[in-house]
């Protein structure tokens, strides 16, 4: 008997099986947008108090392709979301709309905005949970209680505790890798998480982890797209209160650095979201590290991540990357492939077996698909540095 790889086999899974959503309410809940968040810091009401610098403020967090802003919740404040087209990540730590400090608050709040197109989610916790799991949960309860309609988010510190989290509709994590390292590690049990949990992960990153201006856009980029092909829909950064002049209201240069990511990431969120979480994760060989220096061994796969299978229908015969496995809505397969590398772009050269039909990648300046060339089954495009790069097999 001929041998199925274990793509095909996951497909057909897909394809037969039984949906993966198992609560139709969640399914409801979740975001549609991949989420671009822009925060002033949380647990607090950081944001301009007048309208009119608020409303400044919302036309250059747009400009700079932020879709989002987390911030306290009044009803100006969503007026003017709702008008220049920002969703709102309504922070649910905050004086007498806090979760479990003013439940009573907080459910009123809750209860009023079931039909905000303007919400995007509930904050409810972005720290080390410090044991508390259960709060948590208590929490995510109340508020998918008192709005069935709208996602919850909790988060935590290397996605160490948010396994305990019974029925989240959001989850997230932080870890600043770049300064601290274990950045495959919690992003991959991040993406466990998720796939348990029937959920979404969103990221908490740091903004600065290089030289602002120079090549902190290169490692920034790195860590969203390597969190996207893992199967990331949406991040927010830590803000260090460099971003952005608070008295116009125009980004600095730290603000620009990220602008950049943003605009790299911001034309294949509609895709990725169609995609929702990732089937499986497989990295190539590395020879060269993130911060482009070489690795001192042979190329080896990381070890946190699996080398994709020798009978896989899909094989990467040059270039250095993650590959995440998804399926569009279509039945086809959908690959997001993210550099390894920070500072050089990957000349990605694949063989597809079997019969292909046709193999296109998004091209986010056109905001299109784009065929690629096929031969014999083989195909090649390039990646950026730190960058990501969106392919659908039409077989």
């Amino acid at each position: 008997m001929p041998r199925i790889s274990p793509l095909i086999a996951t497909l057909l899974a897909l394809a037969f099986g039984p949906s993966l959503c198992a609560d139709p309410a969640k399914d409801r809940r979740r975001p549609t947008e991949f989420g671009i968040i822009f925060q002033m810091g949380y647990a607090g009401d950081h944001f301009p108090q007048e309208p009119k610098a608020f409303e400044t403020l919302l036309q250059a967090v747009k400009a700079a392709n932020y879709n989002t802003v987390l911030c306290k919740h009044t009803p100006w404040r969503e007026e003017l979301c709702r008008k220049h087209g920002i969703k709102m990540m309504v922070d649910l730590l905050v004086g007498d709309h806090h979760v479990y400090k003013s439940p009573e608050g907080a459910e009123k709040l809750c209860t009023s905005l079931r039909k905000s197109e303007t919400i995007y989610a509930y904050h409810l916790w972005s720290d080390r949970m410090g044991g508390k799991v259960a709060g948590r949960n208590r929490d995510v309860a109340n508020v998918q209680k008192w709005d069935p309609n709208h996602a919850t988010y909790v988060g935590d510190y290397k996605a160490s505790e948010i396994p305990g989290l019974t029925n989240p509709d959001l989850v997230g994590y932080y870890d600043f890798h770049w300064k601290r390292g274990g950045h495959w590690r919690h992003l991959l049990r991040a993406r466990d998480v998720a796939l348990k949990t029937d959920s979404f992960f969103l990221k908490y990153a740091d903004g600065a982890p290089g030289r602002v201006g120079v090549g902190n856009y290169n490692r920034v980029l790195y860590t969203i797209s390597i969190s996207v092909a893992c199967g990331l829909k949406g991040y927010t950064f830590h803000h260090t209160g460099g971003e952005i002049d608070k008295k116009t209201w125009k980004w600095q240069t730290l603000g620009e650095d990220l602008a950049k990511v943003n605009a790299m990431i911001a034309p294949l969120g509609p895709e990725v979201m169609k995609l929702g979480n990732p089937k499986a994760v497989y990295s190539t060989p590395i020879s060269i590290t993130a911060k482009n220096r070489p690795t001192g061994t042979d190329p080896a796969v990381p070890p946190e991540f699996k080398a994709i299978p020798e009978d896989s229908t899909t094989r990467i015969l040059a270039g250095e990357a993650v590959m995440g496995l998804y399926q569009d809505p279509k039945g086809r397969e959908a690959l997001l492939f993210a550099n390894h590398n920070s500072y050089e772009g990957q000349t990605m050269n694949l063989k597809f077996e079997g019969k292909v039909l046709g193999v296109a990648i998004f091209d986010r300046t056109a905001g299109a698909w784009k065929r690629l060339p096929l031969d014999s089954g083989k195909v090649s495009f390039e990646i950026p540095p730190a960058g990501l790069e969106l392919v659908i097999v039409n077989r």
